[in-house]
């Protein structure tokens, strides 16, 4: 064979996140793992040689490193060896090489700062550790703040968990999209943050090296707002609060990689099972009540999309433009999920405050009937009893019996019904006063006393809710 003739073959290889000292480390690894004998290394080049017949020089390798990839060029020695495709299966015996040894360093790392984690405690961030005790220190520094403005360490109350930043639907849907992040970095008690921030960190020393930090932090709150969103769809008059969402993501991320091959079969058996169980238990355990089991569901299901979806990156370790890629994806579709959900969610508590800002604006022109002039003609006097005054008080029951129709909480039925009673009973006044006036008799003054009283102790019972 003439030596102008020899094959030769290039490929441009893709190198990701790995800086040129790097992968000439990699390839290096990977070199001594195929057992091809290096020959020479320069400032960004290895050069390296196979194994033909015996111990005889196969085909000279070049590897050239360059900014995010690498140049491989693969050609026989002489015109004396060569196989036809070889050059190109040398390419790909390579790259496999390259992919091993980039898993088997990391691996390393992951076991590095484990062994670190165990020394120092999980508290302690590390390269490959970060965003997990970052988000503990945060969700611990907002518990902080909520403590320095007075609010119980043991047992907040709702309404001081919504001005801070709780979701619930009728503000969520109505313009403070923003609750669906908040929500998931504050606390019903000491109790409440002590319990989510175990499981976050339980989960957080596995799955953080294993994702990278960029896609655990962006998997984190993208399965929180998802969480978030599922919560305000079951629960209109709850206010969530909670990482409890958001950590079920990150388990359901982790039970989606569990399924694929990326981790050793023996672990990924051993820690399936383990994260089934604790999936299952806690969901078993919130159906009890008094626990937002549908932000758990929520962020579970999202976390196994998200899982997927963030595999083949993981499995072909891609770099940081393809890892943003693919969560900006991820973020436009959970966007979209939050602006198609949002509104249509009922709002019955934004229907409920309108109806009853009608009601009082009709039970002021209801009582107008007592600043008129105890001198005005009879006939103005019954007319505005009659015409305006029952007219408008029976305005006011319709719009109670259209309140029955509407999903609202007990306590505001409770409050409905006795604004009911409150306007039969003054259409009743009313009615005698006409018949009073009507007749020229002070028959009835007893009875519209005795409704009076009832009157006034249904606004005071009104005035305590």
């Amino acid at each position: 064979m003439d030596a102008d003739k020899i094959p030769e073959y290039t490929e441009e290889i893709e190198t990701g996140r790995l800086k040129q000292e790097q992968f000439l480390t990699i390839a290096k690894q990977a070199m001594e793992y195929l057992r091809w004998p290096i020959t020479s290394t320069a400032d960004n080049t290895i050069t390296c040689h196979t194994r033909g017949v015996g111990n005889a020089f196969g085909e000279l390798i070049t590897v050239k490193a360059e900014q995010g990839k690498a140049i491989f060029h693969s050609k026989p020695v002489n015109e004396y060896y060569w196989a036809d495709n070889q050059n190109a299966t040398n390419a790909e015996l390579f790259k496999k090489a390259i992919a091993a040894a980039v898993e088997k360093n990391k691996k390393a790392e992951r076991n590095l700062s484990s062994a670190k984690r165990e020394k120092f405690g999980a508290l302690i961030p590390s390269k490959t550790y970060l965003v997990t005790p970052l988000l503990v220190y945060i969700n611990v520094l907002v518990f902080t703040w909520m403590l320095f403005l007075g609010i119980s360490p043991l047992t907040p109350s709702a309404q001081s968990l919504l001005a801070c930043g709780g979701n619930f639907r009728p503000l969520t849907t109505n313009g403070n999209w923003w609750r669906l992040l908040t929500y998931m970095f504050l606390h019903a008690g000491i109790l409440h943050l002590l319990m989510n921030m175990y499981a976050l960190l339980y989960i957080g020393m596995f799955l953080e090296p294993l994702l990278g930090k960029f896609r655990f932090a962006a998997a984190y709150l993208l399965t929180g707002v998802c969480a978030g969103l599922m919560s305000v769809a079951i629960h209109p008059y709850t206010v969530g609060v909670g990482a409890s969402g958001a950590i079920f993501g990150m388990y359901g991320v982790f039970l989606a990689m569990l399924t694929t091959k990326h981790i050793e079969k023996t672990v990924r058996n051993t820690m399936l099972r383990s994260i089934l169980f604790f999936v299952v238990l806690n969901l078993l355990y919130g159906a009890q009540g008094n626990i937002d089991n549908a932000a758990h569901v929520g962020g579970l299901l999202s976390g196994i999309a998200v899982g997927y979806a963030y595999y083949p990156g993981v499995a072909k370790y891609h770099s940081t433009g393809k890892q943003v890629g693919v969560t900006i994806v991820i973020a436009t579709l959970v966007v979209l999920l939050s602006i198609f959900t949002l509104p249509r969610l009922t709002n019955d508590m934004l229907i409920y405050e309108q109806k009853i800002k009608r009601f009082a604006e009709l039970e002021s022109k209801a009582l107008d009937v007592y600043k008129m002039d105890k001198n005005a003609p009879k006939d103005d006097i019954l007319y505005s009893i009659r015409d305006k005054g029952i007219y408008y008080w029976n305005e006011d029951i319709k719009i109670l019996e259209d309140l029955k129709k509407l999903d609202l909480p007990a306590t505001v039925k409770e409050k409905n019904n006795k604004l009911l009673q409150y306007c039969k009973l003054r259409i009743e006044v009313y009615e005698l006063l006409y018949k009073g006036i009507k007749e020229g008799k002070d028959t009835y003054s007893q009875t519209i006393n005795d409704d009076n009283l009832k009157i006034s102790k249904i606004l005071e019972d009104l005035k305590g809710k």
